[in-house]
């Protein structure tokens, strides 16, 4: 956003120096004609208008799917740790963009939203499988550690979880192929 304000008074601080220099003439009724330079393909607005309904996007998107792990995990604590990772992993995102160069783009926050989706969905097959497994802990007379119990129930999915991650990730490899205007615009959502 910064880059493209310093971008804009740049483009404006030249028009003003190429301004002075232009023609100007005295017409035979005294009134005088010059050229002027006028920006008529001004986008700067739209762009604002579009990054404003972007953030504003994710943030509904961070909102509904706190709501939805709460329904469907149905355990406060729980619910409040998956859902705490999401805005921490859109600032991870952010920074991470920042490093490699990325521009903030829409295509860009759209795979950011992807990745949330992806993100909740594991985060909920392991919170549920935890759950299920400490379930059956406390009806057998509680044999064991609670974490050891949790670490298991981990091991059990966190393999699986692991592979369609990795499935999902090698899919978007071939994005980085892409040459030219293809490239340079889907790139950033991969």
């Amino acid at each position: 956003k910064e880059e493209l304000k310093e971008a804009k008074e740049t483009v404006k601080q030249k028009i003003a120096e190429i301004s002075a220099g232009l023609p100007k003439k005295t017409l035979p009724d005294g009134t005088i004609s010059q050229v002027t330079i006028v920006p008529f393909y001004d986008r700067t607005q739209l762009i604002h208008e579009t990054l404003g309904t972007l953030n504003a996007a994710l943030f509904e998107e961070i909102l509904v799917t706190i709501i939805v792990v709460l329904l469907m995990v149905a355990h406060l604590r729980s619910s409040i740790l998956i859902s705490g990772l999401l805005p921490l992993a859109v600032l991870m995102c952010f920074i991470a963009m920042k490093l490699f160069g990325v521009d903030a783009n829409i295509v860009a926050l759209s795979g950011i939203a992807i990745a949330i989706g992806t993100m909740v969905d594991a985060a909920i097959i392991m919170v549920e499988n935890a759950h299920k497994r400490l379930e059956e802990w406390d009806t057998s007379g509680r044999q064991g550690s609670r974490t050891l119990v949790i670490v298991e129930a981990a091991k059990e999915v966190g393999p699986s979880l692991f592979f369609s991650l990795l499935v999902i990730t090698v899919g978007f490899l071939p994005v980085f192929t892409l040459q030219a205007q293809a490239g340079r615009l889907f790139k950033p959502l991969a």
